[in-house]
């Protein structure tokens, strides 16, 4: 039965899960910006073929991370889900087993690597509206993994938004794998369980 909860209890409910998206994108924001200042940082050479190399190797592995980070979550937060429904099965009065934080939903994979972009986000846009040396730096050794694809191209920086798709939908796709492993690995688990349980009866 879905327990009614007050409005204050949505209001912490409401923080808790904020905190927990927010845990879940700090790693997966490390990894950009240290992929942006190391590999993806030779975009900015003179010669063409190491812009190439630069940009594509270093989106290609950034998607890579965000797709382990994002199994990582889906696992974590389905996990969680099934303690917490065992929990709840026994009117456990858990303030997180009551809210359900941190529990496995799929729109979580999307929102999750979103909240890491948002830094990005924010210096490009101040940057098309008001460009300054200090926002040309960041996008290019904090976040070039979405600058210098169109750069190089010499297309407008507002085109730049659109390399987003890559970690949101590479950390999504992680998400949803990552759950579903964890269920096989839970259902495996409780059929071994269940014959346990069995071979003890027949032997009775």
């Amino acid at each position: 039965m879905e327990i009614q909860l007050t409005s204050e209890q949505k209001r912490q409910k409401f923080l808790w899960e904020v905190r927990d998206l927010v845990v879940g994108a700090m790693l997966p924001l490390v990894i950009m910006l240290l992929f942006s200042c190391t590999i993806i940082m030779f975009a900015d050479s003179d010669d063409l073929a190491v812009q190439l190399v630069a940009v594509i190797g270093g989106d290609i592995l950034l998607a890579a991370a965000y797709v382990i980070f994002g199994r990582k979550n889906g696992a974590t937060a389905y996990d969680r889900f099934y303690s917490n429904q065992t929990k709840r099965s026994l009117n456990s009065s858990e303030k997180q087993v009551i809210y359900r934080t941190g529990e496995y939903a799929l729109w979580k994979g999307f929102v999750i690597p979103l909240i890491s972009c948002i830094p990005y986000i924010i210096f490009q846009l101040v940057n098309i509206f008001a460009p300054n040396t200090v926002c040309e730096f960041a996008l290019r050794y904090a976040f070039g993994w979405a600058y210098y694809p169109l750069h190089i191209a010499g297309l407008s920086e507002a085109l730049n938004f659109i390399w987003i798709v890559i970690p949101v939908a590479a950390h999504a796709i992680g998400y949803y794998t990552g759950m579903r492993k964890a269920e096989r690995v839970q259902a495996e688990l409780e059929a071994q369980i269940a014959e346990g349980k069995n071979k003890k009866k027949r032997r009775k």
